[in-house]
């Protein structure tokens, strides 16, 4: 690989200072390999024509393999194994003359074997109903108080759950609602804006031990430049709940109970308040639901902060509040009662204040801090350990502002970065993610198309037993000649490369060796090798010596200003990580003594590249 004589001066000294600096750093904060279309099975749905736009929302079809794209004003659907593209789904729920005017309201996972349930909104009537495999409304109701698709909503028995942002509807009030048997319930109306993020409910033992808590942030009433914008809270209510009486709180909340949820590190007085998404664990021990949540602050710093429900309880137990309040003894506010509408009304006027808990709820553990990348979306999976008897290991899927992915291990406190997925060929915005944890799949859409990310997808990690090792990925092993989502050989998430690898014996088809290359004397000369981790450093030998590695984000350069006989011999490109090292390709250099500053085509290939690379 050659170039003309000229300006390669410059440009050597360019590549120099633009790719070595990218090198430097902690490798705490880099993913470890970067994943794309040309090295992972990433599969890619859009419509026929082209015309999807604005996909806001993704939902899976409890019982088929089916997933639903939904748009204010059109569902589609893609199954990976029939469909290649979105499929446009005609579902008739009202018929009005003017299709433009009527929108999806409130699409969510389907019950009793439907595969969704969808709200349409036309004018001032909102609909709502089941739908079946063959894309018929049954089971419909007309919903008073409409949502907004992006709302999150959840059905309890015959009760639905939903939420209203103040962003999304001006009209309808803020708040969780209930709708149950053509009745709304929904909390005392409040003037500032919200943003609903989660909703989850846990039936207990009995009809008085069923709770509902939403997940939310709310724009602060205190202004001021140390005030944070937002506030981030949980509020907790009773699924027996009737309302108020004609007179006090008529078919609003009597049990809605509000605590703030603090994030950040108290020591060094640092706090996130903006709450971004949140992903939940359910546990078949109620208390040991563990909620994570993701945070940013006012300087665009994100954390991920780790909460569990035990945590919850015992804060919306303590019957301490902010407000000066009477001493309630029976029932205590929050407490679950056959009918509410017998409640007195001081204990209903105390409610209507909407009660908030004087303790925050704090994290179980340090909160995870990300200087580095700036993220918006979160999903979790937990995944099995082959190496603990009834152990899992926690992984986190985060989206970035670009519209890459993150595979994150959370382990001891620390994140650790196994790879960067890349579903998108130009920047954009991830608008939705949806986690299919059954067939460890990850669902991430743009305004325009959906994106099929196979999480188990181990051959990215290369094909030796220590690069498996290496990746420290919980859906992967070591098993018969291969990294494999056969979770059943060699592993080790916690410290990576493990003893075992040293016995088996290693395939060689990984290491690519290339022909002699004879280059031209006083020739520049230019040679890659892929990097296989971002975690590795690199290095290039050559007889006795070692000559730095000038690297981007994806290959090791080898850089020769001019060609000499101290240049001639075999090089190796050799990465080093966590004690192992490893030779990723080789080559051998002789040297034409004539001159000759002729480009060849590769040569011109990879001055281009280079030149794209710096500007």
């Amino acid at each position: 690989m050659m170039a003309h004589r000229g300006g390669d001066l410059l440009l050597i000294s360019l590549l120099w200072i633009t790719f070595f600096g990218s090198t430097l750093g902690n490798h705490g904060f880099k993913p470890r390999v970067i994943v794309n279309n040309e090295n992972a099975g990433i599969l890619r749905f859009r419509s026929a024509d082209g015309n999807v736009a604005d996909i806001l929302k993704l939902i899976r079809d409890p019982i088929s393999a089916n997933i639903y794209a939904g748009t204010v004003h059109g569902l589609y659907m893609l199954n990976s194994k029939n469909h290649p593209t979105l499929k446009l789904v005609n579902v008739t729920i009202m018929q009005p003359e003017c299709l433009d005017c009527k929108n999806i309201s409130m699409l969510k996972e389907g019950r009793n074997g439907n595969p969704f349930f969808m709200c349409e909104t036309y004018i001032e009537t909102t609909m709502c109903c089941d739908v079946n495999s063959e894309n018929i409304p049954n089971n419909c109701t007309e919903l008073w108080h409409p949502s907004h698709i992006i709302e999150p909503s959840l059905h309890v028995g015959n009760s639905l759950y939903y939420t209203v942002s103040a962003t999304n509807s001006p009209v309808v009030p803020v708040g969780t609602y209930r709708w149950a048997m053509n009745k709304s319930t929904f909390q005392v109306a409040v003037q500032n804006e919200q943003r609903y993020f989660k909703i989850i409910a846990n039936n207990a033992n009995g009809p008085l031990d069923g709770k509902v808590y939403s997940f939310y942030i709310e724009k602060n009433k205190a202004q001021g430049p140390e005030k944070p914008i937002w506030v981030p809270l949980v509020s907790q209510f009773c699924m027996a709940d009737r309302g108020g009486t004609k007179s006090m709180l008529q078919n609003r909340w009597t049990s809605m109970l509000t605590a703030r949820l603090f994030c950040g590190d108290v020591k060094n007085h640092l706090s996130y308040t903006e709450l971004l998404d949140v992903a939940v664990l359910e546990d078949v021990e109620w208390p040991n639901t563990t909620i994570y949540t993701l945070f940013k602050n006012e300087y665009n710093l994100t954390a991920l902060c780790v909460y569990t429900m035990s945590d919850i309880l015992h804060v919306f137990n303590s019957n301490k509040f902010t407000s000066n309040a009477d001493t309630f003894t029976s029932p205590t506010p929050g407490q679950c009662v056959h009918d509410s509408q017998t409640l007195l009304t001081s204990f209903m006027r105390f409610m209507e204040s909407r009660p908030e808990m004087k303790q925050w709820i704090k994290p179980t553990r340090d909160p995870l801090m990300f200087k580095h990348h700036h993220y918006t979306h979160l999903q979790v999976d937990r995944v099995k350990s082959n190496n603990m008897e009834n152990g899992h290991h926690d992984v986190l899927l985060m989206s970035l502002e670009c519209g890459k992915v993150h595979k994150i291990l959370e382990q001891d406190g620390k994140p650790f970065i196994i790879a960067e997925y890349k579903p998108f060929n130009t920047r954009t915005h991830i608008s939705s993610m949806l986690l299919d944890s059954v067939n460890k799949k990850l669902f991430v859409s743009s305004s325009t198309e959906v994106v099929q990310i196979k999480l188990d997808n181990c051959s990215v990690y290369g094909k030796s037993c220590e690069l498996c090792a290496l990746a420290r990925d919980p859906y992967c092993s070591w098993h018969m000649h291969e990294c494999s989502n056969i979770r059943l050989g060699i592993q080790n998430v916690t410290h990576g490369i493990d003893s075992k690898c040293k016995e088996v014996i290693q395939r060689s088809d990984f290491l690519r060796f290339d022909n002699l290359n004879i280059i031209p004397q006083d020739s520049k000369f230019y040679y890659k090798c892929p990097k296989d981790s971002q975690h590795a450093s690199y290095v290039w030998e050559h007889e006795d010596r070692q000559i730095k590695c000038v690297c981007d984000e994806e290959n090791c350069f080898l850089l020769i200003d001019r060609m000499s006989k101290k240049d001639v011999g075999k090089y190796y490109c050799i990465a080093s990580e966590n004690d192992y090292s490893r030779t990723i390709v080789s080559l051998e250099l002789q040297m034409n003594s004539g001159s000759d500053t002729r480009t060849s085509h590769a040569a011109l290939a990879c001055f281009l590249l280079l030149i794209y690379v710096i500007y």
